[in-house]
């Protein structure tokens, strides 16, 4: 005969199993609620920027307007009708081609709901700057305007080589420059 507090050992693991995983569960849920960037699209401002960006870089025209507030929107649908649906996509696409990487840098808060960014993107031989302003509307950050691109050629142009990796012994420029040996 088993001991009486043997016959519910079972049913306390599967207890325990039941309260650990429900642990664990709600540890994800806030974990992926409260990472940088892992809330729905526009929850900071850079989100919002990042969201468009990536609708551009998918051709995904839905997703790309709905970054922007009721004001922009109907300049940016009116691009959308003139040039047609999947104009518009490739355009969005093609855009983003020939960008390397992307910086975003504050620039101030108007008002609490109102913020200034200055977006760097880095082609290969050009570097354009763009001032961003975005709106809090609800719960999410939304494009408001975007100012005049400001191009510049960097110093030192993306992709360059900047050391030379060829084996000393095998770099025969190096050998030539080399004076003669005492």
């Amino acid at each position: 005969m088993p001991w009486p507090a043997q016959s519910h050992l079972p049913m306390q693991r599967n207890l325990v199993t039941l309260l650990t995983l429900l642990l664990i569960a709600a540890g994800v849920w806030v974990a992926a609620r409260n990472r940088p960037g892992g809330g729905s699209a526009g929850a900071t401002p850079e989100d919002a920027i990042n969201a468009m960006l990536d609708a551009s870089r998918r051709g995904d025209a839905r997703a790309y307007l709905g970054c922007f507030t009721e004001a922009m929107r109907p300049q940016l649908d009116a691009t959308r009708q003139q040039m047609g649906d999947a104009r518009f996509r490739e355009y969005l696409m093609e855009s983003q081609a020939p960008v390397m990487g992307v910086a975003t840098m504050k620039k101030g808060d108007a008002r609490p709901d109102l913020v200034r960014y200055e977006v760097e993107f880095v082609l290969r031989d050009k570097n354009q700057r763009q001032m961003v302003e975005l709106k809090r509307e609800g719960e999410r950050w939304l494009i408001d305007s975007m100012g005049q691109s400001v191009y510049a050629k960097p110093p030192i142009p993306y992709g360059t080589k900047v050391f030379d990796d060829t084996p000393p012994a095998t770099n025969q420029a190096a050998k030539a420059k080399l004076p003669p040996a005492p």
